[in-house]
């Protein structure tokens, strides 16, 4: 690393989370330069390791919230951008540098694991709303590409991790009551049962939305959602090894309010989209997922074993579409590692496997009012993913490491078309794509606390089936002409612990991208996304972070992400669209949070500033940057005999702003803007027993 280089990213501040293990006297929000098991990595790394990993644990995951909405879990986390629709039909956009930003509904291009098991499919398709987010015990946020370690659609990989089983017999149950018929009751049980334990939760939510109903004009609103989710958690012993397993299930309706013009947006009262009202917009979705791991040694060599698989059933209206969707996938995977001390040295090398399969059966029908109209598409669908990876890691000294890894992926797309007649021609087909990730890393202590990092690696992500049958020629088959997307990154940075109670990170990053995948919409379909590639971009940027305990029972969380993204090579129907901003994607953004603790006793203030995000590609339009804060108050296990009590209150967008919590990128008729709702009131009541 250039001299000139470590200085200037000395001179940021940094992240809170970054690889670092907690010491028990401090809060969770402050992290030491030991050494940690990150899973997120699938090592055990040392001083640290040459990729930026965010760590949230505990409190600050769930105290002083309904835990339904990932976003208010994770806060003043660097890199990561999640917007809020608050629209459950949709589901909550994250990104983190930028991938990700393309998604119109679910997640795109950051893969996510819950409880060791994918939620990401092999074709790179993300849904978060079967997530216990109320139960969540762990966040590893890994940010930057890492498709040397995790294949498709690994821009950022997030793995969250449930509050593990307790020994002792405990459970608990909290309802939260909120604005705009904000209802939330979640409660859990765990224990003890011979070798393992267990732990079971289930929680309901409904809403009823704040975007008026313009069709009805009568005070009403259209948006609301009503969802439940029920998982368990089982862990035991089994040959010589840990066995875990876990499953849950998911029972969702929601409503789709959509997207407005600016000219609507400004008129201040939130409506509903008119279109997809008239089309009752929603989707109605009820999934089962199941997997187990082992964990172990075999042969010496340190084992984990998983399998996994989902069923998920998604039917509803979609301008212009109603869709009726029947989705099974699973998938293998096993990994193998190995350490050993050769001198003074220490070498670690562990490869691995995946075989992932899905199916998917498609039917879409004209959207008449909501009811289905004429057939328009019946196909099936179906994605194997075969993945095969080694990575490596040398430490030559206590100060010094070295890491590579590589991985080959390929998939294969196919489309049985089952709608064929004189006039409807087969458009069955079939796509392959495949590529080869390599990595490479280093990660240098300077002095005791203070450390140095830097990587290059190659990243990939397909087109998902959803994006590759969405054909302007018309339905049926797969777009022959949508390709992945392919790019190298280069990063680098700094870690520190200061003065025992702060930790801080800074880096700089830059990704090379061909083929990036832009969303787009045509005049003869609104409502509905295509997608094509874009010839070249480049996403650049820093993270700058810190986070700490100035002072007894208080702690503070900053972050601060630079992204600047722009197209380097695109042009469409003649248009060139070299050096604009990519759409969708907040060029900075500055989130905070306080945390005040006295005895039983809390106060949480967040505050979050966002700049414009420019909403199409040749940046005619911009969302208008805003300032948000948030105040949450409770006390904590207030005891009353054999009972523990958690109280709290929550007012979110103290200061009642108007500002777009998400936007559709080139959305026609300029319908970009999705707001973000008003001034809203929480009040929430916990209680515990057991333990």
């Amino acid at each position: 690393m250039r001299p000139a280089f470590a200085a200037a990213l000395a001179l940021g501040f940094a992240l809170p989370p970054a690889l670092q293990a907690q010491r028990p006297a401090v809060p969770d929000s402050v992290f030491e330069l030991e050494p940690i098991e990150i899973r997120v990595l699938r090592s055990v790394v040392g001083a640290g390791a040459p990729a930026p990993v965010s760590v949230v644990t505990g409190k600050d995951l769930v105290r002083g919230r309904a835990g339904v909405f990932l976003e208010e879990a994770l806060r003043a986390v660097v890199g990561l951008q999640i917007q809020n629709r608050f629209n459950l039909a949709s589901g909550e956009r994250l990104m983190i540098r930028g991938f990700g930003s393309r998604a119109q509904f679910g997640i795109r291009g950051v893969r996510v694991l819950v409880d060791g098991i994918p939620a990401t499919l092999p074709d790179g398709q993300t849904a978060i709303d079967h997530i216990d987010i109320g139960g969540l015990g762990r966040a590893e946020i890994l940010r930057g590409p890492s498709a040397s370690l995790y294949g498709n659609a690994a821009g950022g990989v997030i793995h969250l991790s449930s509050v593990p089983p307790t020994l002792g017999s405990t459970a608990s149950l909290q309802t939260t009551a909120g604005s705009h018929g904000l209802r939330a009751l979640h409660g859990s049980a765990s224990g003890a049962f011979g070798d393992g334990s267990y732990r079971f939760a289930v929680q309901r939510f409904s809403f009823d939305g704040f975007r008026r109903d313009p069709i009805a004009d009568d005070g009403s609103t259209y948006g609301g959602a009503e969802r439940t989710v029920a998982n368990v958690l089982l862990r035991t012993t089994a040959a010589g090894g840990e066995l875990r397993f876990t499953a849950n299930a998911l029972d969702m309706d929601a409503r789709n309010p959509g997207s407005l013009a600016k000219d609507v947006l400004s008129e201040g009262n939130r409506p509903a989209y008119r279109r997809n009202v008239i089309q009752k917009t929603r989707e109605v979705i009820r999934q089962a997922q199941a997997g187990v791991s082992w964990l172990g040694s075999m042969g010496g060599l340190d084992t984990e074993l998983t399998a996994w698989g989902i069923h998920r059933e998604l039917d509803g209206p979609i301008p212009p579409r109603v869709i009726e969707l029947r989705r099974g996938a699973g998938g293998l995977r096993a990994i193998l590692r190995r350490a050993a001390a050769i001198g003074d040295r220490r070498l670690s090398v562990g490869g691995g496997l995946e075989l992932e399969i899905q199916s998917d059966g498609r039917r879409n029908w004209e959207n008449d009012s909501g009811d289905m109209g004429q057939l328009l598409l019946d196909q099936q669908e179906r994605v194997r993913a075969d993945g095969v990876f080694l990575q490596a890691r040398l430490d030559l000294s206590n100060v010094l490491g070295l890491s590579a890894g590589v991985r080959y992926d390929r998939f294969r797309f196919v489309a049985e078309d089952r709608l064929v007649s004189a006039t409807d021609p087969d458009d069955s087909g079939e796509r392959t794509m495949d590529a080869v990730s390599p990595s490479a890393g280093v990660v240098f202590e300077v002095v005791p606390d203070l450390e140095t990092f830097a990587s290059v690696s190659r990243s990939f992500e397909t087109p998902t089936t959803t994006e590759l049958v969405n054909r302007v020629e018309g339905p049926g088959g797969l777009n022959p002409a949508l390709d992945p997307q392919k790019g190298t990154t280069l990063e680098g940075g700094v870690r520190a612990r200061v003065a025992g109670l702060w930790s801080v990170e800074a880096t700089l990053f830059r990704t090379r991208l061909t083929g990036e995948l832009v969303p787009f919409e045509v005049p003869t379909d609104p409502g509905r996304t295509f997608f094509r590639n874009a010839g070249s971009s480049r996403h650049r940027g820093w993270e700058v972070a810190v986070g700490g305990t100035p002072t007894s029972g208080t702690s503070i969380r900053f972050a601060y992400t630079r992204v600047d993204a722009r197209f380097t090579a695109f042009t469409v129907d003649g248009v060139d669209y070299a050096g604009r901003k990519i759409p969708g994607l907040a060029p900075f953004r500055v989130d905070g949070t306080l945390s005040v603790d006295h005895r039983h006793a809390f106060i949480i203030v967040r505050g979050l500033f966002e700049g414009d995000v420019p909403v199409d590609n040749a940046n005619t339009e911009s969302s208008d940057g805003y300032f948000l804060a948030d105040l949450r108050v409770g006390l904590e296990d207030v005891t009353a005999g054999s009972l523990r009590f958690s109280p709290f209150a929550a007012i979110t967008n103290i200061f009642d702003r108007r500002y777009t919590g998400a936007v559709v990128a080139n959305a026609r008729g300029g319908r970009f803007y999705e707001p973000g709702p008003p001034r809203s009131l929480q009040l929430g009541l916990g209680i515990r027993w057991g333990g």
